[in-house]
């Protein structure tokens, strides 16, 4: 592939350069030559594979090289700002038509990338935006790389892994723009992909709570594939409807408080807070037991029986939410801890009237 940062180097060090004039072309060879050894900045086989580009091509496609993301993406810059509708002024059809091939190698670096670093947004943006440059070529490939990470989400779900390992090999699995970038470029070229990603479910409904988990999260973000298909239509919202019926069976403020603390503490970037949180919950919860012995042995009795019940109900409410946590996680692991302990607390909070009139009762 060329690199264009020498044209952009060559057109800023020598005034007015002429591809078609053999002593602009001298000057900028030994420019480009001299940068080379001065500062590394360009090899040789860049500075001669570029040379034998502008020597053997009467069309340099200037206009369609000024356009900011065509440009970023053949200085190999990954273009940031794909949300804004190009204007192709003064750029003919044949143009694009013949920079299309060139463009190839280039739009498939891109893609690889995009989809590497699970940039949706950016594919569907491209796409819709910059449908001319694809050649056959880069759609086939496009195509052939989404078809694979479909086959990885079909593979997946076989595995008996939980919910966070899923979530961590398969992200895109969750995206409801990985799924709408499919329909964009094709939803008859995916369907039967889809279709055996939302049929995985089958019939079976007893199933463990990272199946729901991973189901319900697949589910939700393949709604968003707009099928043609009729029978592939009525199993996405078939499977929609079973993620939220999942979804209401956890529902209720004990419910949403326990998904709250959960997806707070398994926020890695959270990590020296949590720490800190966690050490604060720890003391407090146990220095309460301190107090409470201080009080009277049947105050504390009363006491550890409240906190039993509260610990029940609380790991019951988080364990739908275990899977988050990664047990190889050290943060994760004190994360769940503090979660629990939290919930606890914020259970017994609730009690307190309760355990108050206990200790009415019970102190002599």
């Amino acid at each position: 592939m060329i690199n264009f940062s020498l044209k952009e180097f060559v057109d800023e060090n020598i005034q007015n350069f002429d591809p078609q004039n053999p002593q602009d072309i001298i000057k900028a060879e030994k420019l480009l030559k001299a940068e080379s050894k001065l500062n590394n900045k360009f090899t040789i086989n860049e500075i001669e594979e570029f040379l034998e580009y502008i020597k053997n091509n009467k069309q340099h496609f200037d206009r369609i090289l000024n356009l900011p993301i065509i440009k970023s993406i053949c200085r190999d810059i990954y273009p940031e700002s794909l949300n804004i509708k190009p204007v192709f002024e003064n750029i003919s059809e044949s143009e694009i038509e013949e920079f299309r091939e060139f463009f190839t190698p280039y739009l498939k670096e891109f893609i690889s990338v995009s989809i590497r670093y699970n940039k949706w947004q950016h594919l569907i943006n491209f796409y819709n935006f910059y449908f001319q440059f694809f050649s056959m070529e880069s759609l086939d490939f496009l195509k052939i790389q989404l078809h694979d990470k479909n086959r990885l989400i079909i593979e997946g779900i076989k595995k008996d892994i939980n919910f966070s390992l899923f979530k961590k090999n398969y992200p895109f699995s969750f995206d409801k723009k990985f799924y709408l970038l499919q329909s964009s470029i094709n939803d008859l070229e995916f369907d039967d992909d889809i279709f055996t990603i939302s049929n995985s479910y089958g019939k079976n409904h007893d199933i463990s709570i990272d199946k729901k988990m991973i189901f319900g999260e697949i589910f939700m973000a393949a709604f968003h594939f707009n099928a043609s298909n009729l029978f592939t239509r009525i199993i996405i919202k078939r499977n929609r409807k079973t993620a939220k019926e999942w979804i209401n069976q956890k529902k209720g403020i004990l419910n949403n408080l326990a998904h709250d603390l959960a997806h707070f503490f398994v926020k890695d970037e959270n990590a020296g807070y949590i720490v800190l949180l966690s050490i604060i919950i720890f003391c407090f919860y146990f220095l309460s037991f301190f107090f409470v012995v201080s009080i009277n042995r049947k105050a504390y009795i009363f006491y550890s029986v409240i906190n039993i019940v509260a610990l029940y109900v609380s790991n019951r409410k988080l364990k739908y939410h275990y899977s988050l946590f990664n047990p190889e996680n050290s943060i994760h692991t004190m994360g769940k801890v503090s979660a629990i302990l939290l919930n606890t607390i914020i259970i017994n909070f609730v009690l307190l009237l309760i355990v108050g009139l206990g200790l009415i009762c019970f102190i002599d």
